[in-house]
């Protein structure tokens, strides 16, 4: 069943491909929204797997390599899980632990509702993120593309700082507006359409999971003796024996 209410979902994006005016694109919408609150779930999931493959399909085209099916398969993979039904979950979790009254007690000239924003954005990107988004993004992705426990811990060590400066400086941003403005129903689809761009970042820095090959050091050892010829032999030879005769003449 959710299988056949994916296909649905895709079947009424066909309008909006085949014409760009404004009666199809309202069309799409009516019936993403109408999709949205019949099916929620597989409606997000649908929508975090077509945006993850159209976002590592943009980074692999900058890229002079043949396109990464399995690449492109973890990030699907991971979307899917993580965007499209962890997110799901965890939005309505976070706006109701995180009311902003702590936020406000401490700064009672801002609005109630943006220390409520300011409270759920850091909830999810100081706490959420690091713990579940990077570990679970690293372990799926790698694991699809066949990095062993090892080849994954040590990829994570080597991409994580660098990419959770990237998230803090794109996503705190994009999420606050996410909590601020963004209906609940919405606020998923409207994650899905920002991480469109930032799985363009995240696949050019962290796309392809290769086993890191360790470096070994060669030991510097002296150059071998050549061997000496014929004709040096019989120089080497001639020398001794002309030093030698003028030692006796002496």
């Amino acid at each position: 069943m959710i299988f056949l209410r994916c296909v649905l979902l895709v079947s009424t994006t066909i309008p909006f491909a085949s014409s760009l005016d404004l009666g199809s694109l309202s069309s799409v919408m009516q019936a993403y929204s109408n999709s949205l609150a019949l099916h929620p779930l597989e409606t997000k999931v649908v929508t975090a797997a077509v945006l993850a493959v159209g976002g590592d399909a943009l980074a692999q085209l900058r890229e002079c390599e043949p396109y990464d099916t399995r690449r492109a398969a973890s990030f699907v993979l991971f979307d899917t899980c993580y965007r499209g039904a962890f997110q799901h979950a965890t939005f309505p979790l976070i706006a109701e632990t995180f009311k902003g009254y702590a936020l406000h007690n401490l700064l009672p000239s801002i609005p109630l509702e943006v220390c409520a924003a300011i409270s759920r954005t850091a909830a999810n990107q100081l706490v959420v993120v690091p713990v579940v988004y990077y570990p679970l993004f690293f372990a799926m992705t790698g694991a699809v593309q066949g990095l062993d426990f090892d080849a994954s811990v040590l990829r994570a060590r080597e991409k994580f700082l660098p990419l959770m400066k990237r998230n803090l400086i794109y996503w705190i941003p994009v999420q606050y507006v996410q909590f601020a403005y963004v209906a609940a129903e919405w606020q998923v689809p409207y994650i899905c359409v920002a991480g469109l761009l930032w799985n363009v970042i995240l696949s050019a820095i962290a796309g392809r999971a290769e086993c890191p090959v360790p470096v070994v050091q060669e030991e510097r050892s002296l150059p071998a003796a050549v061997p000496a010829s014929p004709a040096a032999d019989m120089r080497q030879w001639v020398m001794r024996s002309t030093v030698q005769g003028a030692v006796r003449r002496r």
